[in-house]
């Protein structure tokens, strides 16, 4: 039982902490200069505007579904209870 719980362990160490992960995104392959800084830029960019993107996406789903309950609703038709 002891081997089992020191490998879970082991494996949870690992995956938790592995050495990749101090790196920064965009530094794979880094040699320096304007392509670095084209990556930084747009990559904060992008997560500077993804929740933006996602609020908007949400809003126009829900105008959708009230615009398309409105007809049914304004046509004064009373469904049997």
């Amino acid at each position: 039982m002891l081997g089992r719980r020191a490998a879970a362990v082991v494996i949870a160490g690992w995956a938790l902490f592995p050495l990749e992960a101090r790196a920064c995104s965009v530094c794979i392959g880094w040699t320096g200069g304007a392509d670095a800084d084209w990556g930084y830029y747009w990559s904060a960019l992008l997560l500077t505007l993804l929740p933006f993107a996602v609020v908007m996406v949400i809003g126009a789903w829900v105008r959708r579904a009230l615009r398309r309950e409105a007809p049914a609703d304004a046509s004064g038709r009373t469904e049997p209870s």
